[in-house]
């Protein structure tokens, strides 16, 4: 033994240290949980920033928080014994434009004020008898609409009090139309869904979810008046309610009530219900979903089966979903729920929960429901008692909203920490600039005031957020505290050496958009329900989860599955007949809406059977290997705007406009929109959808700024000339601008060169045309937004637009759907008018822009090419996208708005008048770029032009002379490999 430990010493000591240094790396890999003990507190340090009363967040109106806060600090408290209602008709004001009174709705209200659209707007006068917080409700009646909730603002004596009171949200009902459906395979599908009307009765709160209790208003004894004003979709009011704050009773003193009306516990029942079977729902888009763990009710081993409710789709402030039970007798029962929250990584979401629409007890306003990776069961109670419920005998309903409640406060407080680094930052470019020397000494702890204990501050902050989720239960190691403990690192590494912040004015900007991230994913509170039970406290609870080996067996009876099984089919899978084949490069949910359609629509019009297949979205490569391997589909959808060339250029499409009726089907599209797909005199592609930039800006910081709507620019000059003045407040405007993917250059550059009249190409596509006189003009008004403007050369503009230091820009049409989706502070608050253009002699403004889509193709070595070119009309027609953009709407909310390229089924679509009017008008002016065969260069290289003439500080000429006799030699050589004609000019280029 000793000579084998002689032997093999050296690599034995080799091993040891190398394990000792993989548990030392290891055990100091985390974030130091005593980061905070060596840094000092600061009670009299001025936080202020000098920049303060620049910031635009001075002028707009506080949060909720800040608005209770200083009502406080004021010696503000609960009035006490008032409850008014105020009758709909019993108003002081109303205006002239979009109000209606409406007759016939049902009982209780026979006679209601409706605000119909955006102009409407309704007042009331009241009075109160005391100085305190009072709370609000309202009954309303949803209108029919375009399927959105009801959205309206509050004024109190003519002033909204905090932004919250600027969107407030009333939600419709919907139900299932019908049962679920099954196709040929035994996969269960969700039915459509449809809307209930009727009246409710809502308490105002805060429409995110983020605080728990009805939003309290401060009120002075005497006179006020509310006016209420439309922001989206029509409603009836009932009456308004004005009382003194709601106190739930605690649980201890129900329990008492219970023991002193002589209660009794029910012995033997259990009722269970499936959670997929809601009654009623406040948004089309909670539906059923299939989960695969065994002991999941009910469970499908050979297909798919909806045997859950809810998942990540029931995330957002306010969804609620309601179900309905009955009891066989009167007395005390627990209830529970099995339920899997795998959403938010070690941090519990949360659920307020009503029986009968009333919360039974202060506990119920905000049940937590932990993380972990398998199935649970809530016993709904505390650490020592499950909870006893009274129910008489009958039937009952059981509600459960999504609440962020207790998350609330931390997302306020990393709010209001943004918007102190971003004061704070501006601070140090005014001494820095944008661009500063980081070998200079900048002295930076003498010119910017407090600047050391401001970043203490603002990293105890962030970690006084931290301690608070391990107050929830959030265990360390959750990646979702470390986002917040990397910033509050950061922080800290910045104020032991300020010498480092101005090589660091990128990772301030990178703080706030990760904390702006932080919130939004906070903000999103999935949970997947299995069943709910109400049962006698004597019943034993079900077990939450299926053994390990029970899941193992289910995974290898599914692997064993998947060799026979065809996943990629979807729907109705036709075999040994004549069926076209079709494939689809979306996700599932899309896909099997389409599918839906075809089988309803489609084959029962025609009698063409169709087998819909599954593409990953964007490998396009898939469709190449499949038709080189002949195995190609008659039609493929879903294709990248730039694939239909690589196609027709090896002649594997056929040509579109060889059918008769072609120029027919085009005329549902812009013709601008066709462009990318023409070859050699062919045209090879039909757009689905398509991109559009447009110039987002926010209304009360314009107002703020003394621009009115009429004044938001329309040209590149007027632009220019409003830079300054936002430069000189503190914002900046926004152009996009991906440094990271140069595939994206071509596109932002496209709008200037098509607006000044040039071309990307000549007319044969041999050689380009960025050296022309109009590509130098459009190269240079690009680039001096960035040199001469010096505009942002990279941001977060959803971040930077939601906080107001970037409070105008352009972006395309994924910011409209974040917008609509992910800012709702700001509804009704920001507007979207065409791209800014240039004046032409006529007085026009061009424009011009595109944005490449979605296409369809058709193979040419389909046998079934008359069926694949009628199946084309269909799917591109007016009618089939609008049932597909409704339906993917209803399924997968307005964050799925189909931006289809059929002009009539656009205005047939639920999109607001005044978003449908901007979209439209910059589509007259809509015009793709031409995609030729080696067309990667360009793309390549006028990244490449930016970046010389930008960063690099080349003479625009020389940077695009530079580039354009590169391309040309690409477009030359690709063209030589084709066997195409090639132009003799670009060879003087070499």
């Amino acid at each position: 033994m000793k000579r084998l430990l002689r032997k093999y010493a050296v690599s034995i000591t080799v091993v040891v240290v190398l394990i000792a240094s993989i548990l030392i790396w290891n055990q100091s890999r985390g974030y130091n949980d005593a980061a905070m003990a060596m840094i000092p507190e600061y009670d009299d340090i001025e936080e202020r920033s000098i920049l303060a009363d620049e910031d635009i967040q001075s002028k707009l109106e506080p949060s909720f928080f800040e608005y209770y806060d200083n009502h406080n600090l004021s010696g503000a408290s609960d009035s006490t014994g008032f409850d008014m209602k105020i009758a709909s008709t019993d108003y002081s004001a109303i205006s002239q434009d979009d109000v209606e009174i409406k007759t016939g709705l049902g009982e209780p209200f026979d006679k209601a004020v409706a605000l119909i659209d955006q102009k409407g707007w309704i007042e009331y006068s009241f009075s109160v008898p005391e100085d305190g917080y009072y709370q609000m409700g309202m009954s309303y009646y949803a209108l029919p609409g375009k399927r959105a909730a009801v959205v309206r603002s509050l004024q109190i004596d003519g002033e909204y009090p905090f932004f919250q009171a600027k969107k407030l949200t009333f939600q419709r009902m919907w139900k299932e139309k019908d049962e679920t459906w099954f196709d040929n395979q035994g996969n269960e599908f969700n039915p459509s869904r449809e809307e209930v009307h009727g009246w409710q009765y809502k308490e105002i709160r805060d429409s995110e979810a983020k605080i728990a209790e009805p939003l309290r208003f401060y009120l002075t004894k005497g006179e006020h008046t509310l006016r209420i004003e439309t922001v989206r979709e029509p409603a009836a009011i009932g009456e308004i309610r004005i009382f003194s704050p709601i106190h739930y009773p605690a649980y201890e003193e129900v329990l008492n009530t219970y023991k002193e009306k002589g209660y009794k516990e029910t012995k033997g029942v259990q009722v269970k219900i499936q959670a997929e079977q809601a009654l009623l729902r406040s948004d089309p888009t909670l539906k059923r979903i299939e989960d695969r763990e065994p002991i999941t009710e009910p469970f499908n081993p050979k297909a798919i089966v909806l045997n859950t409710f809810g998942g990540d789709g029931w995330r957002n402030g306010e969804q609620w979903a309601e179900w309905e039970f009955e009891v066989p007798e009167s007395g005390l029962y627990n209830i529970g729920m099995r339920y899997g929250q795998w959403y938010l990584n070690g941090i519990p979401t949360q659920r307020k929960i009503t029986i009968d629409n009333k919360v039974p007890f202060q506990e119920m306003n905000g049940v937590l429901f932990p993380y972990k990776v398998e199935f649970q069961i809530n016993k709904l109670g505390n650490e020592n008692e499950e909870f006893l419920y009274y129910l008489e005998k009958g039937k009952h309903t059981i509600r459960m909203e999504v609440q962020v409640g207790s998350l609330g406060p931390m997302m306020e407080s990393i709010r209001v920490t943004t918007n102190k680094l971003s004061l704070l930052y501006r601070e140090v470019i005014r001494v820095t600039g944008t661009s500063p020397d980081p070998n200079a000494d900048w002295n930076l702890e003498n010119n910017i005031t407090n600047l050391v204990p401001r970043l203490h501050i603002l990293a105890r902050n962030v970690n006084d957020i931290v301690e608070s989720l391990y107050d929830l239960g959030v265990q360390k190691g959750s990646s979702d505290i470390s986002t917040l403990l990397e910033v509050r690192n950061t922080l800290l590494s910045m104020a032991e050496d300020t010498d480092t912040i101005p090589a660091r004015l990128e990772s301030i900007n990178n703080l706030q958009a990760s904390l702006g991230t932080w919130v939004n994913s906070m903000s999103q509170q999935s949970l997947l329900l299995d069943y709910i039970l109400i049962q006698s406290p004597d019943q034993k609870w079900p077990q939450p989860a299926a053994p390990w080996y029970v899941r193992a067996g289910t995974s290898v009876r599914d692997l064993g599955y998947s060799f026979t099984k065809d996943y990629s089919g979807i729907g109705n899978l036709y075999k040994d007949e004549e069926v076209l084949d079709v494939w689809v490069a979306r996700g599932r949910d899309w896909v099997q809406i389409i599918k839906q359609m075809i089988d309803e629509d489609f084959t029962t019009e025609t009698g063409i059977k169709v087998n819909v297949n599954v593409v990953p979205a964007g490998q396009m490569q898939v469709l190449l290997l499949a038709n080189t391997a002949g195995l190609a589909p008659d039609v493929a959808l879903g294709v990248e705007g730039e694939t239909p060339i690589d196609f027709a250029v090896r002649n594997a499409l056929v040509n579109l406009n060889e059918y008769p009726d072609y120029e027919e089907v085009a005329d549902r599209f812009r013709p601008g929109a066709l462009i990318p797909y023409k070859y050699n005199g062919g045209d090879y592609a039909l757009p689905e959808n398509q991109n559009f930039y447009m110039l987002f800006y926010r209304k009360d910081i314009m107002e703020e700024l003394g621009i009115t709507e009429d004044e938001i620019p329309d040209t590149w000059e007027e632009v220019m000339g409003l830079i300054p003045t936002l430069q000189q407040n503190g914002m900046d405007f926004f152009y996009p601008h991906a440094p990271n993917d140069t595939k994206l250059a071509i596109n932002e550059f496209a709008p200037f060169l098509f607006q000044h009249g040039g071309d990307l190409y000549d007319e044969k596509g041999m050689i380009s045309k960025l050296d022309s006189p109009e590509a130098l003009k459009a190269m240079e008004m690009w680039t001096e937004l960035f040199t001469n403007y010096k505009i942002e050369k990279q941001a977060d503009f959803y971040n930077r637009f939601r906080s107001g230091e970037m409070p105008i820009g352009v972006a395309d049409y994924s910011t409209y759907i974040l917008l609509s989706t992910a800012a709702p502070e700001l509804t009704g608050w920001w507007g979207m008018k065409p791209m800014p253009g240039l004046k032409q002699e006529d007085g026009r403004i061009n424009r011009s822009t595109g944005g490449l889509g979605q296409t369809g193709i058709i193979f040419k070595d389909s046998d079934m090419k008359d069926e694949a070119w009628q199946f084309l009309k269909w799917w591109t027609g007016a009618d089939a996208q609008e049932r597909f953009g409704s339906e993917l709407e209803a399924l997968l909310g307005v964050e799925a708005r189909w931006n289809t390229a059929n002009v009539e089924a656009l205005n047939r679509l639920p999109w607001e008048q005044k978003d449908l009017e901007a979209i439209l008008e910059q589509w007259e002016w809509f015009r793709e770029r031409e995609v030729v065969i080696g067309g990667y260069y360009t793309t390549r290289h006028i990244a490449n032009m930016w970046n010389e003439i930008v960063l690099n500080g080349k003479v625009t000429r020389e940077a695009v002379e530079d580039g354009v006799r590169e391309i040309n030699k690409e477009l030359r050589k690709k063209r030589e490999e084709f066997g195409l004609e090639t132009s003799d000019t670009d060879r003087l280029d070499e």
